[in-house]
C-alpha cells in the first residue's frame, strides 16, 4: 500500500512540476510580444518520436489533399514544415513561438556540432569544420564516389536482374560516407560486407541499423533498448565499438612521424584528428568521445540528406527531359573538354567547378524538396529581437527553430516556389558567371 502512495506523490510532483513549468514558460512567451500558440508536446521533445507515427497515421487524408496539418496536431510532428509549406507563418507571423514543456538534442555517441550552443559549439565548429572542406577529403569523396557509381552501374547491367533506385542509391551513398569517413571500402551496392573479427555485424550493417532505429535509441534507455529492440542495441554497440576501433587505429597512424604532413587523400577521421591536433595550440580540444560524436553527426547527416536528395533529382529529371537534356549536354561537353586535353578520367579540382547547371539544378531541386526541414539553436543568453520596426526580447535558453521550407516557398523571394527552374539559383550576385548565365538563358 505504501509504494502505490509514493508512486501517486511522485507522478502528482511530476505533474504539478509540469503544469508550473508551462505557466512560467507562457508567462515568458507573453512578455516577449511575439504571438505564440501552446502545444502539449513539441516536435524537439523525446515523446514527438511517439506522437508523430500515430498523428501521420491520423491526419493522412487530410495530408494526402495538400491541406497541411491541422491547428492541433501541426507542432507534435516531426518535421511537419513540408507538408505545412507556409502555413504556420500565414497564420500566426512571420515569427511567432511554441510553448510547451522541454525539448531534446542529438547526441547519441557524444557531445556534437549539432547538439551544442554557444562557447562549446564555436570550439566544435572551429576543430570540425576544416576537415570537411579540405580538398584531400573532397578529393577522396570524389574518387570513392566515382568509384560506387561504377559497382551501381555493373550491378544495372546483370541479365534478368531489376535494379531498385531507391536501395541502390542508399547503398551507395552508405558505402560512400563509410569509405570517406572511416577509410572502409565496401564493393556491395546491396547485402553486407563480411564481418570483421570480434563482431557480429559489418560496419556498413551496424550503421545502416543505428540509422533506422534512431528513434529507439535516442529515447529508450540502454537496458530497455536491450530488452525491447534487441537489433537496435546490438547495433549501436557494434557502431560504438567500430568508431573505437577506428579512432585508435587513426590517432596511432597520426602520431607516426611519417605521416604528420597532410597526405593527398584522408579520410575525414584523420583530417578531423588532425585538426584537434592542430588546434591544441589555441586552446581547443575535443575528448575522443566528443570526436565519435561528431564523427556520427556528419556521417548520419551526410548518409540521410544525400542519398534523399539524390532520389529527389532522379524523380525530378524522369518528369522533366528537358531539365535531363541540358544537364546530359554540359556532361557531355565537359568531358569532351577533358578528352581534348588528354585526360580520360574527370576531376574534382578540374572538372567539379564546372559542372554550373548541375548544380544550379541540385541547389533548386533541394529548395523545392528542403532535405534539413529546421534548423534548431537555443539562445545561450537574453537575446533582442529586430523585426521591422518592433524589437522583442526573448529569454534565454528559448529554443529558436528556423522553418527552411517556409522560407523555400516564400513568393517575395521565389516567384511560383512550387516551379522547378534551375535558372534562378544559377544567377548569384557577385557572381563573375552571371554573363555566361544571361547567355545561356
Amino acid at each position: 500500500m505504501m509504494a502505490y502512495v509514493i508512486a501517486l506523490v511522485l507522478f502528482a510532483s511530476h505533474a504539478l512540476h509540469k503544469i508550473f513549468r508551462l505557466r512560467s514558460n507562457i508567462r515568458a512567451a507573453k512578455q516577449t510580444g511575439l504571438p505564440y500558440t501552446l502545444s502539449p508536446i513539441h516536435e524537439l521533445e523525446i515523446w514527438a518520436h511517439i506522437a508523430d507515427p500515430i498523428l501521420r497515421w491520423a491526419c493522412s487524408a487530410r495530408i494526402l489533399r495538400g491541406q497541411g496539418w491541422p491547428r492541433w496536431a501541426r507542432f507534435m510532428v516531426k518535421d511537419w514544415h513540408y507538408e505545412d509549406k507556409r502555413r504556420a507563418h500565414d497564420e500566426f507571423g512571420a515569427i511567432f513561438l511554441v510553448v510547451s514543456f522541454a525539448g531534446m538534442m542529438l547526441e547519441p555517441f557524444g557531445p556534437n556540432v549539432v547538439s551544442l550552443d554557444g562557447e562549446k559549439w564555436k570550439a566544435h565548429l572551429a576543430i570540425t569544420l576544416p576537415p570537411v572542406a579540405a580538398d584531400n577529403v573532397l578529393g577522396l569523396l570524389w574518387e570513392e564516389t566515382y568509384r560506387q557509381v561504377d559497382i551501381m552501374a555493373m550491378t544495372w547491367n546483370r541479365a534478368g536482374e531489376v535494379p531498385s533506385l531507391k536501395r541502390n542509391i542508399y547503398s551507395l551513398t552508405m558505402n560512400t560516407m563509410l569509405s570517406v569517413g572511416f577509410g572502409k571500402q565496401s564493393e556491395r551496392t546491396e547485402g553486407s560486407d563480411a564481418v570483421s573479427k570480434g563482431h557480429m555485424l559489418s560496419l556498413v550493417e551496424a550503421m545502416y541499423t543505428v540509422v533506422m532505429h534512431l528513434p529507439h535509441i535516442l529515447l529508450l534507455a540502454k537496458p530497455v533498448l536491450k530488452f525491447l529492440k534487441p537489433e537496435a542495441s546490438t547495433g549501436y554497440t557494434e557502431l560504438e565499438r567500430y568508431m573505437t576501433e577506428l579512432l585508435i587505429r587513426e590517432k596511432d597512424l597520426l602520431s607516426k612521424s611519417h605521416i604528420q604532413k597532410h597526405s593527398s587523400r584522408e579520410t575525414l577521421m584523420t583530417a578531423m584528428l588532425r585538426s584537434n591536433l592542430n588546434s591544441q595550440s589555441d586552446g581547443l580540444s575535443l575528448t575522443d568521445n566528443e570526436v565519435m560524436g561528431n564523427m556520427f553527426i556528419f556521417l548520419l547527416a551526410g548518409y540521410d540528406t544525400t542519398a534523399n536528395t539524390m532520389i529527389f533529382c532522379s524523380m525530378v529529371l524522369a518528369l522533366y527531359p528537358d531539365i535531363q537534356n541540358r544537364l546530359i549536354e554540359e556532361v557531355d561537353r565537359i568531358w569532351a573538354e577533358a578528352a581534348r586535353e588528354g585526360r580520360s578520367e574527370l576531376s574534382h579540382t578540374h572538372d567539379m567547378p564546372k559542372f554550373r547547371y548541375m548544380i544550379a539544378f541540385m541547389y533548386e531541386v533541394m529548395r523545392v524538396f528542403p532535405i534539413v526541414l529546421p534548423t534548431v539553436r537555443d539562445t545561450c543568453g537574453p537575446q533582442v529581437l529586430s523585426l521591422k520596426d518592433t524589437t522583442h526580447s526573448l529569454p534565454s535558453d528559448t529554443g529558436v527553430i528556423v522553418n527552411n521550407t517556409a522560407i523555400h516557398y516564400d513568393c517575395d523571394n521565389w516567384p511560383n516556389p512550387g516551379m522547378i527552374d534551375p535558372r534562378r539559383c544559377g544567377l548569384m550576385p557577385g557572381d563573375p558567371s552571371n554573363a555566361m548565365w544571361q547567355s545561356k538563358f
